[in-house]
């Protein structure tokens, strides 16, 4: 549900030139910080160029920084402040997909989170006023690793050599107490909204879990013995059809999602009967007990298939993220704060991807800005920052007179 404004002459430029004393000069320095962020996309776990350069423009605002053992990332402060509120931004990005050299694209736009939550603590750095001064004392901005669930192999051997516990940064955070310092959680995430300047907040999100099937038969010779084979690949073909019949099967009130994905070795032959084959999906919903019943229909429907075929098949079952649920209040707040900042503010009641901030909304009240100025195309090499200034500029004023606001609220 998009709520409109009535007072279309208040302008959010001229709102963060008057309270924070915002300048062109301003606005193109958050446009150039997030360019090169866009040009520092680094795995989960391997943001180092991202955190140095973060680290440092904090460290000119005149913040101290809390770095995270063992991992990049880290929590930025006034000093000799006890903050209440954390302000946190994702640093990591996703694999460019055909691009054999291993390069990164922020196509999920984490780069706009570190330069607005930089922007926000930059106004109110530079305001003069009374309650921007009052904010920053409370706040805490946090970057933090990892928030794709991806490349886990690598992660497992970090989690082995003992330098995390958690596949996810945020879930890593919440072991170590971090998110226990705070009574409160605002986060950001770029929005694919048609409105050309918004501000958006989802109240719900999906959780998921991983499930990774293998499917063992038998090789052989594919044209001529291939009654001697077991084909481990038409019963993983199997799952896939028995996914797509359980389909139906699902609450449509619990939003549940899957997407399974089958591969094979590398390096298999067309000349061979398939000996193993591998599925992989995420399981997402909208509450854990639809989560965790679907799991138990795909394996045993994985488990049918395999034996339908005579093949065997091993099923490991590993957690993800839990459900997001936007604070009421928080929400409320903001809502009311983009509407007198004459931005149309846009409800969304639900949203099928996941995050970690779902583990995070479980332990503490939430909230996730939506961002404007991108093409929408996520997870998709062709994302891009469409309008810059909406992108870069708009939500630092917005976070910061939210963070005002906030502050005053909650003390």
């Amino acid at each position: 549900m998009i709520y409109g404004v009535c007072m279309a002459e208040k302008n959010w430029f001229e709102i963060g030139k008057k309270r924070f004393g915002l300048t062109e000069d301003t606005a193109a320095d958050f446009v150039r910080i997030g360019t090169n962020l866009w040009n520092r996309a680094e795995p989960g776990f391997g943001e180092n160029a991202t955190h140095e350069y973060l680290a440092g423009l904090f460290e000119g605002l005149g913040f101290q920084i809390e770095v995270f053992e063992g991992m990049p990332g880290f929590i930025a402060a006034v000093p000799g402040a006890e903050p209440e509120i954390a302000v946190i931004a994702d640093m990591d990005a996703l694999p460019l997909p055909g691009d054999e050299s291993g390069a990164y694209i922020h196509s999920c736009g984490h780069h706009m989170q570190t330069t607005d939550i930089y922007g926000a603590a930059r106004l109110l750095s530079e305001s003069s006023s009374e309650p921007a001064s009052k904010a920053l004392k409370f706040l805490a901005f946090i970057a933090v690793p990892a928030e794709e669930y991806i490349n886990l192999e690598s992660r497992e051997e970090l989690r082995e050599a003992g330098k995390i516990k958690h596949l996810s940064g945020k879930q890593e955070l919440l072991s170590r107490g971090i998110f226990s310092r705070y009574t409160k959680v605002v986060s950001t995430h770029a929005a694919g909204f048609t409105e050309p300047e918004f501000i958006s907040s989802v109240l719900g999100m999906g959780g998921f879990e991983v499930l990774r099937f293998v499917f063992k038969g038998k090789a052989a010779h594919a044209g001529a013995q291939p009654h001697k084979g077991i084909n481990a690949q038409n019963a993983a073909s199997l799952f896939l059809q028995a996914c797509a019949f359980l389909r139906e099967s699902f609450n449509e009130s619990d939003h549940i999602r899957i997407h399974p994905l089958l591969t094979l070795p590398q390096g298999i032959s067309v000349n061979i009967i398939p000996e193993t084959a591998f599925v992989e999906t995420y399981v997402r919903g909208a509450n854990p007990k639809a989560v965790s019943d679907t799991v138990e229909k795909l394996k045993n429907a994985a488990a049918g298939s395999a034996r339908s075929i005579g093949a065997e098949i091993e099923i490991e079952d590993i957690p993800g993220y839990a459900p997001f649920k936007a604070d009421p209040g928080m929400h409320s707040l903001l809502g009311q704060v983009v509407r007198e900042m004459g931005i149309p503010f846009i409800e969304e009641q639900y949203a099928s991807p996941s995050s970690d901030m779902g583990d995070v909304s479980q332990a503490l009240p939430s909230i996730m800005l939506g961002l404007p100025g991108v093409n929408g195309l996520f997870h998709n090499p062709g994302f891009l920052v469409t309008d810059e200034k909406a992108a870069y500029v708009l939500p630092s004023v917005v976070l910061a007179r939210y963070l005002e606001e906030l502050i005053k609220q909650t003390r």
